[in-house]
């Protein structure tokens, strides 16, 4: 009889937590589903933005032989940054686009190919300023961020062309990834912002 009354509360228990696990896994699954959808909502209002104010914080250069080279003789260990990564925030770098104009003042580190633009150019940054070719913005539903892709020219170079890739995602922080026909390839991070500030 006791072996009996045992067996019973260790069934009942045994349900018990099958049921609370099964009831954890459901409530995980609607909050789940309910960030989701959310984050969607959020990428939607962005899409049907025509302006966005992107505030660059991190550079990520192509790391090469020569541009740790360069990293190691600049110390930049000692400043907190790597030649992977160096901190920009607060340098007042950024990417605007209002419609089909895009301008843009990005630091660059990286390699220059000499073949390509102006020998001895004043400004080695990314710099553009001016209508943007092939734009396109969507919304990548799988990995819950907005694209948005176009191509412009360095200001005052119109013979080095960019190609840029950017990524927003719901809680506003950005990927921009920026192919060039003279300088390396290189990416950036940072976070979008109100867009208050005119082209």
């Amino acid at each position: 009889m006791l072996k009996r009354l045992i067996y019973k509360r260790f069934n009942l228990i045994f349900l018990l937590t099958i049921l609370t696990v099964l009831y954890s896994c459901k409530a995980n699954e609607v909050a789940t589903n309910n960030k989701h959808t959310s984050d969607l909502n959020k990428l939607q209002m962005l899409i049907d933005k025509d302006a966005y104010y992107i505030d660059i914080e991190a550079v990520y250069p192509m790391n090469t032989a020569a541009t740790q080279q360069v990293a190691n003789a600049l110390f930049l260990s000692r400043t907190g940054n790597s030649a992977s990564r160096i901190d920009v925030a607060g340098d007042g770098h950024f990417i605007h686009i209002k419609s089909d104009s895009v301008k843009g003042n990005l630091s660059f580190f990286g390699e220059r190919r000499l073949s390509g633009g102006h020998y001895g150019s004043t400004n080695g940054g990314i710099v553009f300023d001016g209508l943007s070719k092939n734009y396109e913005k969507t919304i990548n539903k799988k990995k819950r961020k907005l694209e948005i892709k176009f191509t412009t020219n360095q200001k005052d170079e119109i013979s080095e062309t960019y190609e840029i890739k950017i990524e927003i995602f719901p809680n506003n922080n950005v990927n921009v990834n920026i192919a060039s026909t003279f300088k390396s390839f290189i990416n950036y991070t940072g976070t979008l912002r109100d867009d208050n500030i005119s082209l």
